[in-house]
């Protein structure tokens, strides 16, 4: 009787370590499905990031037709009027300067600044002057960009945005020029580079971005397919499948937040970089309407992000609520059951 009782002890203690034998193999393998899955997660949430710009950019920035549709507007902005009149008037009163300029016209200097900014938001804002509009802004774009290898990426030899508006000049020279005090204007051939406006200066490191862009754009299709993969392979190595459901929509939420505020902080630099006043006005209107399509795509991305957040925590509330129940509980209470003697 005692020999049964001591090996009914030595069958308990035996299974007792056999179980936690089980147990530690079932942590080890849960942290590694667990550790794997966060890898993947982390390349689904950044290949969300890229995947928004590079398709922004192959979208936007790199079609010619986008791009214009997106800037058509700008010549309605007062800010870029006031940038152009500004150029038009720097460039009138050089042309004044000349020695065909005849005497006693001390005051024309005066009457370019106070009728040149009219003229030219009325110019700038006439329909008939759309079509004019539309082929500086397609030329800005081809100057901006070049392909190399097949990708568009950023010119390197242009060092500088500009814009040619020489048309919109010589019309403004000559509406200006109907007056007397700004007739001998008639006289003076304007300078080549005349109504070139220069939007913005290029540096180096936005270059390298918008060519990293380029090289991303090529690869779109398998990032996209990179990023399905990686979210399927989590939901299928991870033991918490409901988690990672909405561990996904929250870096993708947070990943929108983070693009969002580089898109905001970039506009806010532009204070910082130029001391016009002005021109800083006219450079956040360009900006707003060249990268409002990306934000655009930002919301949708933190709406989905929202979603995904919302389904994971229902479904995995509702799987607690009336889904079977997990093994590791299931063996927490056969040991609770058999405590060791």
């Amino acid at each position: 009787m005692k020999n049964q009782r001591e090996t009914g002890r030595l069958n308990t203690v035996e299974d007792y370590f056999q179980q936690l034998v089980r147990s530690w193999r079932s942590v080890t393998s849960r942290t590694v499905r667990e550790a794997v899955a966060v890898l993947l997660l982390l390349i689904v949430v950044l290949g969300s990031g890229f995947s928004a710009l590079t398709t922004y950019a192959d979208v936007v920035v790199f079609d010619e037709d986008r791009f214009t549709e997106e800037l058509a507007g700008i010549f309605d902005d007062e800010d870029v009027h006031n940038v152009v009149a500004a150029s038009f008037i720097t460039t009138t009163i050089e042309m004044a300067d000349l020695p065909v300029t005849p005497a006693g016209s001390a005051g024309a200097q005066q009457a370019m600044q106070q009728e040149i900014p009219g003229v030219v938001g009325e110019l700038l804002a006439d329909e008939a002057n759309s079509r004019l509009l539309e082929q500086a802004v397609r030329q800005a774009h081809g100057d901006v960009l070049a392909v190399v290898g097949g990708t568009r990426v950023a010119n390197p030899p242009i060092r500088s945005v500009e814009i040619d508006l020489g048309p919109i000049f010589n019309q403004t020279l000559a509406e200006i020029a109907t007056g007397e005090e700004l007739a001998f204007l008639d006289r003076v051939t304007p300078p080549a580079d005349a109504g070139v406006v220069t939007v913005f200066q290029r540096t180096e490191p936005g270059d390298r971005f918008w060519e990293f862009l380029g090289q991303l754009q090529d690869r779109r299709s398998s990032t996209i397919t990179l990023i399905l993969l990686c979210g399927i392979g989590a939901l299928l190595i991870s033991p918490s499948r409901t988690r990672v459901l909405w561990s996904i929509g929250a870096g993708i939420l947070a990943m929108a937040g983070i693009l969002g505020v580089g898109i905001y902080g970039s506009r806010a630099l532009l204070a910082v970089l130029i001391d016009n006043t002005d021109t800083v006005r006219a450079a956040q209107s360009i900006h707003e309407a060249l990268l409002g399509d990306l934000s655009d795509r930002l919301v949708d991305m933190a709406l989905i992000g929202v979603l995904m957040i919302v389904i994971g925590a229902a479904i995995g509330w509702l799987w607690r609520r009336f889904g079977p129940t997990p093994p590791e509980e299931k063996a927490l209470a056969v040991s609770e059951a058999n405590p060791v003697l």
